[in-house]
């Protein structure tokens, strides 16, 4: 008998019922398919290439009924079954080894050495009894192999565990390109961190050093040097807190506390705090609020950080004598809108979300260069609460910026 295989019924002693739908089995019907993550867009696909008409069709009507959430496909010879497997989408592929044509191990072996598609789960089928001859057939780089006479509950019970095994495979292979991803988020996170921290300490050695050589002889020296390190410090020390209140949120060990809140209440202590700020600056701060009350249940703290960050970046990309407004509506079945507007250089198209990333900085000076985590750490804050905050785009001057959150109530972790 050679490897291709010998003349034989296909069907063994199936009935003519069995050969025409075979009826769904105990152990066939219990599997769960779950296991097969669906790639997106799109439901696995099983692909029969069976030259034997009579068989291929009773395959895919096996197949069909134990698999309702798989596309079964079927191809009458190896070519037509090359040209499906090429076009991508086939996950697994169930071939005869004896194809007409391009017999099954040639179109194993166009499937292997096609890196988009090799990832293929193959099963072979062949009448061969040989041992040497099936470990020849899988050291071709078949994953299984089931022998004719076709045993139908061996047949679906193989198809299930090479799904199984393909969806282990891909869980695996996402898994690991998240952990890639993360490990390259970490490490630019790291660089950009000790880049950011090595400029501020930079400052603040160089003005020391500078007092501490001339400080006796030119005292008119102390007090520019000493406000460089007085900022620079500053600087460092936001950085230092930015940074830790993002990796706490992250690693959700930030305490949630949602409670119904006055907005008017908590827009006008914002204003407060920043009349000192707007002053130094000769800035107009104005705010619009709503006639009626408006509550939402938030967390007070984590939003009004939210808003100072949003009031800060504005201040600090607004000219002198100008004005920086902060505005709020109740949303449409419950919520808040906020939005703050400054009359700045604006954000250039195209950043609008970039300028959400770690460490983004829009061309300010050093002295009034923030952290860059301000508007991440805002984001991470909105969204918890189930929200959206964004840029407006397409500005022709000045920069929008605008939150809006729901009213539900959430659990401690900003959970539903």
């Amino acid at each position: 008998m050679d490897l291709h295989g010998a003349p034989v019924d296909p069907f063994g002693r199936l009935t003519a019922r069995q050969r025409a739908g075979f009826t769904p089995n105990v152990v066939a019907s219990c599997y769960n398919l779950s296991m097969l993550p669906e790639p997106p867009g799109r439901r696995p696909i099983i692909l029969v290439a069976e030259g034997d008409a009579e068989l291929r069709l009773a395959i895919t009507t096996a197949l069909s009924n134990q698999f309702p959430n798989i596309e079964i496909r079927s191809a009458p010879d190896g070519e037509a079954a090359w040209a499906v497997v090429r076009d991508g989408g086939v996950d697994l592929l169930l071939t005869d080894v004896s194809t007409p044509g391009l017999d099954g191990m040639q179109l194993l072996c166009r499937v292997r050495d096609d890196q988009r598609v090799a990832g293929t789960y193959v099963i072979l089928m062949t009448a061969v009894t040989r041992p040497d001859e099936l470990y020849a057939a899988m050291e071709h780089g078949g994953d299984d192999c089931v022998l004719k006479p076709v045993r139908w509950n061996e047949l679906i019970a193989r198809v299930h565990a090479g799904l199984r095994r393909l969806g282990t495979v891909r869980r695996q292979a996402e898994r690991q390109a998240e952990l890639e991803h993360l490990y390259h988020q970490h490490t630019e996170f790291l660089s950009m961190v000790s880049h950011e921290i090595r400029t501020p300490l930079s400052a603040i050695l160089s003005a020391a050093n500078v007092l501490m050589r001339y400080g006796s002889t030119r005292p008119e020296s102390v007090e520019r040097f000493a406000k460089v390190i007085h900022q620079e410090g500053r600087r460092l020390t936001r950085l230092i807190n930015n940074h830790l209140d993002l990796a706490k949120i992250e690693s959700g060990q930030v305490e949630w506390v949602f409670a119904p809140t006055a907005v008017d209440a908590l827009v006008r202590d914002v204003e407060e705090s920043f009349s000192a700020l707007v002053g130094e600056r000769n800035l107009v701060l104005e705010v619009d609020g709503w006639p009626d009350p408006v509550v939402v249940t938030l967390d007070r703290d984590k939003i009004i950080q939210v808003i100072v960050n949003l009031l800060s970046n504005s201040i600090k990309h607004s000219p002198d004598g100008a004005v920086v407004r902060l505005r709020y509506r109740p949303r449409p079945g419950g919520g808040v809108r906020l939005e703050v507007e400054d009359e700045g250089a604006g954000i250039p198209a195209g950043r609008e979300e970039e300028i959400f990333g770690r460490f983004q900085q829009l061309g300010l000076d050093d002295q009034r260069r923030g952290s860059g985590l301000g508007l991440t750490i805002s984001r991470q804050i909105v969204e918890r609460h189930g929200g959206l905050i964004w840029a407006e785009p397409r500005r022709a001057s000045g920069a929008l910026f605008v939150v809006e959150l729901p009213d539900v109530v959430r659990g401690g972790d900003g959970s539903v």
